[in-house]
């Protein structure tokens, strides 16, 4: 399937999707009580695997991830003032954004993930993208296991479409996301493993758009 097919599947898709949200926000409710993740905002000398250099740079110990640097910015035109300085997030390698496609019963559905990334506190819990990580987390920079769906975004066979984005100039330095769209056989479904995925079709994610706190903004990206 490519991306033209995808857009005449959806268009005949919609009048027959089911239109109501009000299960996909209790599994959410739902969701959000089960998980436990803590966030609690410490000093910058207490982190554990970052250091500050000389110039005041952050980095992490294993040169991955992000690292936060100053940027004078000047002859600005158009903008409040003509120069100012500020802090940056620079980021060695890029990320990748995914979202699994998948056709039932004459219906487009898209697969969303449940998660909650530090800054967004102790009680949202945003559907995201079906899987999203810099190179870093996949490189396992930090330790840690492979992001859910890393071999299935790798190897895809399928994939629709792919364009590039960049974060947001005002925090990100030159930051690249591969945004991929990549529909999903079925007797590949089996892989998709983990209570916090949900399949949705278009008209439950507009309505989900106009929610407070419910859709992660990379999600809208696509």
């Amino acid at each position: 399937m490519n991306l033209k097919q995808l857009r005449k599947k959806v268009i005949s898709s919609e009048p027959h999707e089911e239109k109501n949200i009000s299960k996909v926000l209790t599994w959410l409710k739902k969701r959000k009580r089960l998980d436990k993740t803590k966030v609690k905002i410490i000093s910058i000398k207490s982190l554990k695997d970052w250091s500050v250099e000389m110039n005041g740079n952050i980095f992490h110990k294993s040169k991955q991830f992000f690292s936060l640097k100053g940027v004078r910015t000047t002859n600005a035109y158009n903008r409040e003032v003509k120069k100012w300085d500020q802090p940056l997030l620079f980021q060695k390698h890029g990320g990748i954004l995914a979202i699994f496609v998948r056709e039932k019963n004459g219906i487009i559905e898209f697969l969303l993930n449940a998660r909650r990334e530090p800054g967004d506190g102790n009680s949202e819990l945003k559907l995201c993208p079906s899987f999203s990580a810099t190179q870093s987390n996949m490189n396992l920079a930090h330790g840690g296991k492979k992001t859910q769906l890393t071999d299935l975004v790798l190897n895809n066979k399928n994939l629709i479409c792919k364009t590039i984005h960049f974060e947001e100039g005002a925090r990100f330095w030159k930051k690249p996301n591969q945004n991929l769209l990549i529909f999903l056989k079925k007797n590949q479904e089996k892989k998709i493993k983990g209570k916090n995925f949900i399949w949705l079709n278009l008209s439950q994610i507009k309505k989900l758009n106009i929610k407070k706190g419910i859709l992660n903004p990379l999600l809208k990206q696509f």
